[in-house]
């Protein structure tokens, strides 16, 4: 053991092993983690762009349909409807538009918070 010497502050002059590898393992792997989890995002957008919600107003006379990516894809008018004036069918998309918007944002963000959490989970705990 090498002796301690005063001139540098009492601390010792002992080889101490390196962390520079544990950390360059650990750097990578950050890095592999954050490359799958943007892969599975990207999928994610994809699979939402095919998917469909739809949301109904006034008892079910109007539905607005729209893709996982906030597209408008459809607005379902019943025959019903055709005899309300044009503030009530104006209100009725409005109110289905929001809601499905609603939908798919809610879906989105659980989706996301479910791969968020699987890559973050990975991710060792250095007790900071």
């Amino acid at each position: 053991m090498a002796k301690k010497i005063k001139s540098l502050g009492g601390r010792s002059l002992a080889k101490k092993p390196s962390n520079k590898g544990d950390m360059n393992k650990l750097l990578i792997e950050a890095q592999k983690a954050q490359a799958q989890m943007e892969e599975e995002l990207n999928k994610l957008d994809e699979e939402l762009s095919q998917m469909e919600l739809e949301a109904s107003a006034g008892g079910g006379v109007l539905k607005v349909i729209a893709t996982g990516n906030m597209k408008i894809k459809d607005i379902i008018l019943s025959e019903e409807i055709q005899e309300e004036d044009f503030d009530t069918i104006k209100d009725l998309i409005i109110a289905a538009t929001n809601e499905v918007i609603q939908k798919v944002q809610d879906m989105k963000e659980s989706k996301t918070n479910e791969i968020s959490q699987k890559y973050l989970g990975q991710i060792p705990d250095f007790g900071y």
